[in-house]
């Protein structure tokens, strides 16, 4: 769809610009937000993306969840099945090399099973108000996500500019429960795991 290329074109060309200490103020604010959440703080088992290309960084995040005790995995991608599987990881960045895309990955891991995972922290290109993420044209987010949408909480990481009022949505696309900038968390799914109520859909915090 020529709307979402452009817009996916027109999101990365800024993303991409951000110098180094950009990066790091915002993704420590995304950090704080994210720590504070207590789809974060009560979660068992985490899945968390390894950032590259100027994404939100989450390197401070796997530490703190490997720090409480967390059981922690990132993705691994199988570019000829186009598939992702959570590896378990017990330290980071050691023992992650650069795999498919670039992206770092552990050579040798054990797969945690789904079912077990109980919160997901989410790359993307962009998000809107509903939620709908649009990623990076491979598909493979979109493939997993439905395998664990009813037992993880979603969270979307990225800067706020990256919020959009629509992403252009198609009907296999997978709404993500919230979204997290360096300005605000937006809370989008009262129907989230483990919700306790206390926010209305579409609501934000500051």
């Amino acid at each position: 769809m020529d709307r979402k290329r452009e817009l996916r074109t027109e999101i990365l060309k800024t993303r991409s610009a951000l110098g180094p200490a950009e990066v790091a103020r915002a993704s420590a604010a995304v950090t704080r937000r994210v720590l504070d959440l207590p789809a974060f703080r009560e979660s068992r088992a985490l899945l968390a993306y390894v950032d590259v290309r100027n994404e939100v960084r989450t390197g401070a995040l796997i530490r703190a969840a490997l720090a409480g005790g967390k059981r922690v995995a990132v993705p691994v991608t199988d570019r000829e099945r186009r598939e992702l599987t959570p590896a378990l990881i017990g330290i980071y960045p050691e023992g992650l090399t650069p795999g498919a895309y670039g992206i770092p990955e552990p050579r040798n891991y054990e797969e945690i099973p789904l079912g077990e995972l109980d919160c997901i922290l989410i790359p993307g290109v962009a998000y809107d108000y509903q939620g709908y993420r649009l990623g990076f044209g491979g598909g493979y987010y979109d493939r997993f996500l439905p395998r664990v949408r009813h037992h993880a909480v979603l969270i979307g990481l990225a800067y706020d500019f990256q919020v959009c009022r629509t992403v252009y949505p198609e009907p296999h696309d997978q709404p993500v429960h919230f979204v997290v900038t360096e300005r605000r968390i937006l809370c989008l799914a009262t129907g989230a795991p483990g919700w306790k109520g206390g926010w209305r859909r579409g609501g934000k915090m500051g």
